[in-house]
C-alpha cells in the first residue's frame, strides 16, 4: 500500500490556532462580571429577583467550571503542536544524518 494515505499529516498552524482561540475563549469568560444582585432594583419582585440571582449564581459556578475546561484543552493543543513539531524537527535531524552522517549533531 503505497501513497500519502500511508502519511500522517497534522496541521500544526490550526493545533496551535486552536490552542489560542481557547485561550481567548478563557479569558472572555474570566471577563464576563457576576450578575448576582446587579438587577434587584430592575425585577422589582423579591421572588423574580431572587429566583435571576439563583440563576446567576449557577452560572458563575457553571462559567467557572468551563474555564477550567477549556482551559485544559487549550494547553493540551498547545502541548500537541509543540510535541509534533518536535518530533519532526528530531525526524528531520535523523534522515539528514542517515544521509550523511558527518553531519549529525
Amino acid at each position: 500500500m503505497g501513497g500519502e494515505s500511508d502519511h500522517t499529516r497534522l496541521d500544526l498552524d490550526a493545533i496551535r490556532s486552536m490552542g489560542s482561540g481557547l485561550s481567548g475563549i478563557k479569558k472572555a469568560f474570566e471577563g464576563l462580571e457576576s450578575l448576582t444582585h446587579k438587577y434587584d432594583e430592575d425585577f422589582g419582585h423579591g421572588d423574580l429577583s431572587a429566583k435571576f440571582n439563583d440563576f446567576a449564581d449557577n452560572w458563575k459556578l457553571s462559567r467557572d467550571r468551563l474555564k477550567g475546561e477549556v482551559d485544559t484543552l487549550a494547553q493540551i493543543a498547545k502541548a500537541a503542536a509543540k510535541a509534533y513539531e518536535d518530533i519532526d524537527h528530531q525526524l528531520a535531524e535523523a534522515i539528514r544524518g542517515a544521509q550523511d552522517p558527518k553531519k549529525v549533531k
